[in-house]
């Protein structure tokens, strides 16, 4: 190895817990936008409308600055940092927290078809005059567990992502769900879900709320 290249540091691992007051605001993703990290999810429990405080496994790659200013803003916000450590060098939690049953699994057919048939519907989306802002479900299969897709999603396509709800169990014996609002221009929002349709990943798209609102509007007039 050339003397001149730079070592990549090792992950920092954190588990940190979300007050019930930020599970809307876009914790982890500023820690993709404003401080340049790189976020890996591997493991995560958020109820959405629960009074109940999230939790999330990360790890967090970086140069040392940037991983100090990223834990520095969680910090500021109140973001409580139960445990650091480098990544590689973790011992197998004790304790852990307890996960629900999710349930009958995806067929290989109906994950083919969630994964495809989101096309339509954006088209839709657009129809009715929604062009910045998008909600879905999105399910992390195991085999990308090691991926920073949500990251990717920030970083690559300039998106600000709130996770709303997240299941993501440690034990990679089960796939991943999360609740996403996704926030941009719409090309960046369908190039974004190419990306997911690219690695093969099942989407919901949400509309209740935009019909919801189209509804109210009409009312109005």
């Amino acid at each position: 190895m050339s003397p001149n290249k730079a070592i990549k540091p090792e992950p920092v691992h954190s588990r940190i817990l979300v007050p019930q007051r930020y599970h809307r605001q876009p914790v982890i993703s500023r820690l993709v936008s404003r401080y340049g990290l790189t976020v890996n999810i591997k493991a995560a429990f958020l109820v959405s409308n629960n009074d109940s405080d999230g939790w999330f496994d990360l790890d967090l790659s970086g140069n040392a600055q940037e991983i100090t200013n990223g834990l520095s803003y969680l910090q500021g916000l109140g973001v409580n940092l139960v445990q650091l450590a480098i990544a590689n060098h973790i011992q197998p939690k004790q304790n852990s927290q307890p996960f629900p049953n999710l349930g009958s699994k995806l067929t290989p057919r109906e994950s083919a078809w969630l994964t495809n048939q989101w096309q339509e519907e954006f088209q839709r989306w657009i129809s009715i005059g929604q062009t910045n802002r998008l909600r879905l479900q999105l399910c992390i299969s195991k085999t990308y567990h090691e991926k920073p897709v949500i990251s990717e999603l920030v970083s690559g396509y300039g998106l600000t992502v709130n996770i709303t709800s997240a299941l993501l169990n440690p034990t990679i014996q089960d796939d991943g769900w999360f609740g996403l609002d996704l926030w941009g221009k719409t090309k960046q929002l369908h190039s974004s879900l190419c990306y997911l349709e690219k690695l093969g990943l099942p989407i919901w798209l949400d509309f209740s709320s935009v019909y919801t609102e189209v509804l109210h509007h009409y009312k109005q007039n």
